[in-house]
């Protein structure tokens, strides 16, 4: 029996589906929005690594072209300059009418197959570093500068706008590699490599402040920027992630870049400076002058023309009273009113020893250098194991110490063995390893020494390189490979990948494979190995030739060089200028 009053249409769980409804749509909406702000607020941004070198520059007839590393012509030289931005990728950038400093010259980007790209752009062209810190390739790897109607944008290699042409200029950031400087009627900012904005178009200067790590190379450096104002510029700080630390209202602002773990700053207003950390002042007290020793991890300040010393954290060691501060050894040497003092690294005033003791790392020994500049080798309980007569002493390795009396170098032991006589001008330890170059400069003989101190090789007028995982000693005539340790080895040991060899034998050079027959005979004055790209040099009159890695002869021994060891991609030779200025040629013929 129905109920007086009853709807029969509500229906309670059709009201909660609804709800439900209604609150999921909401969450995919906070979501998305979330996810949208992550996208356009994400300022990261990856360098390209270059992959294998794929294409290099020709000269020929003072014009340009690009080569493939088979030494196959890809573009004929016909160009006044070519820009390759990256040598792994077929993108090059052809220019006509060039001239240095002049802006009216035409551009054409093409690949591999001689394909136009780009062509809807007024311009194309390769963002150049100015710095010279760069390495072998001097351009942004993975984005160009584009102009249309006046204004510039950066496209990627694919041509994928990642900004529109809205800037009046683009270039590079020295010391900042992905991150490009932009200017828009007369004030500048920084986007990255994606065309996000790192810093907006605000400021009359920006630089970056010089902080590298060995595994982010210049990628987490800050940015100092400045205003002009009518008293000059005004600098402020802001992160690499575009976080402002400090405004733009100093004199001069200068990064710690040895410190790593934090941004340490030195804020300079009327000529005098604080420590600053991250966003917060270190220092009150502020300094004329400001000197980070990363050695003992404290400041040197001055103020009123005499130094102290302050740690990291603030801290006072020494009040700034002294007229020169000095880390030593064994503390902190100080000079006041024509006295000398020694203060431990907490402050606290010493005995002054005659001596000083300079610590070798990871071994039981002190070099001791009295007052009179003599050196001499202690152990850990400073029992005297040299005798302090020598004008330097430097740690080779082992119980080894490299000697200098009277002028000359040479080796001794722990037990006062004279292991390399004092004869040399020059003695230093290859940098990671265990052998020794020992130099006559009489007679400009380079000996090296293996980690027993034997004498391994003997070469007048040597160059000795240093690579990897090998020690190379070689002159116009010569050349021995060894390892680390100075135990000698075997190019087929070394250049797994070669299929010919390089042998001398009866004073001449060939080829051999790695089986060890003779590919070509011993007849030239000297040869390269085969490189990366399959070729080598052979010399003979002091003209050089090319060997393919079947051991075909390219081009006959006619070339005039006058370096060691050139190198070959195909008949052309590699010269190189240095900051990315290099080229493949084959006009070395003297007429």
């Amino acid at each position: 029996m129905k109920k007086q009053g009853q709807d029969k249409t509500a229906n309670p769980k059709s009201k909660k589906i609804g709800i439900g409804i209604g609150i999921l749509a909401l969450l995919v909406i906070v979501i998305v929005g979330i996810c949208l702000w992550m996208v356009m607020t994400d300022k990261s941004y990856e360098v390209e690594e270059v992959g294998e070198h794929q294409y290099f520059k020709l000269y020929q007839q003072e014009q340009y072209g690009i080569i493939d590393r088979n030494g196959n012509i890809i573009i004929e030289p016909q160009y006044d300059m070519i820009q390759i931005p990256n040598p792994s990728k077929a993108i090059f950038i052809c220019y006509s009418n060039y001239q240095s400093g002049k802006e009216d010259y035409q551009t054409m980007v093409v690949n591999d197959k001689k394909e136009v790209l780009f062509s809807k752009y007024e311009q194309v062209t390769a963002l150049a570093f100015k710095d010279a810190s760069v390495d072998e390739v001097p351009f942004e790897k993975s984005v160009l500068r584009y102009k249309q109607n006046g204004k510039y944008g950066i496209i990627d290699f694919t041509g994928k706008e990642l900004t529109k042409p809205i800037y009046d200029s683009i270039e590079s950031l020295s010391y900042k590699e992905g991150c490009l400087v932009v200017e828009q009627e007369g004030k500048y900012g920084v986007i990255n490599i994606k065309g996000k904005e790192m810093i907006p178009v605000e400021y009359d200067s920006i630089t970056a402040d010089g902080y590298y790590e060995e595994s982010t190379k210049y990628q987490k450096a800050g940015f100092i920027v400045a205003n002009k104002t009518e008293q000059g510029y005004r600098y402020g700080y802001i992160t690499y992630q575009g976080e402002e630390l400090l405004e733009a209202k100093y004199n001069e602002i200068d990064r710690v870049t040895d410190i790593k773990e934090d941004i340490y700053l030195l804020a300079f207003e009327n000529g005098q400076a604080t420590i600053r950390k991250n966003k917060e002042a270190v220092t009150e007290e502020k300094y004329e002058e400001v000197e980070y020793n990363s050695n003992h991890d404290m400041f040197i300040v001055q103020k009123a023309g005499k130094e102290g010393v302050v740690t990291r954290e603030g801290q006072t060691i020494l009040q700034p009273e002294y007229n020169t501060v000095l880390f030593v050894n064994n503390g902190i040497q100080v000079q006041k009113d024509g006295n000398v003092e020694l203060y431990n690294f907490q402050g606290e005033k010493q005995e002054q020893e005659e001596i000083t003791y300079i610590a070798v790392e990871n071994t039981p020994y002190c070099i001791a250098v009295q007052e009179d500049q003599l050196y001499g080798v202690v152990d850990e309980n400073k029992n005297l194991i040299l005798d302090k007569k020598y004008t330097y002493i430097e740690y080779a390795f082992g119980d080894n110490f490299i000697v200098t009396e009277e002028g000359k170098v040479g080796v001794v032991n722990s037990k006062r063995e004279q292991k390399i006589p004092s004869t040399y001008g020059v003695i230093q330890k290859l940098e990671n390893s265990n052998v020794l170059q020992a130099i006559d400069t009489t007679t400009n003989t380079t000996d090296l020494y293996n980690v027993n101190l034997e004498k391994v090789a003997s070469f007048s007028n040597a160059t000795v390189y240093v690579e990897e995982n090998y020690i190379k000693i070689s002159t116009d005539t010569q050349r021995e490979y060894f390892d680390k340790q100075g135990n000698q080895l075997q190019n087929t040991s070394i250049f797994t990948e070669n299929t010919l060899f390089a042998y001398q034998e009866n004073g001449k050079w060939g080829f051999k494979d790695k089986e060890g027959n003779t590919i070509i005979e011993p007849i030239y004055d000297m040869v390269t190995e085969c490189n990366d790209y399959g070729f080598a040099g052979i010399k003979q009159n002091d003209k050089w030739g090319v060997v393919d890695k079947e051991g075909n002869i390219l081009v006959e021994p006619s070339y005039s060089i006058d370096w060691e060891e050139p190198e070959f991609i195909g008949k052309y030779c590699r010269l190189n200028f240095g900051y990315g200025l290099e080229y493949y040629t084959d006009e070395l013929v003297e007429e």
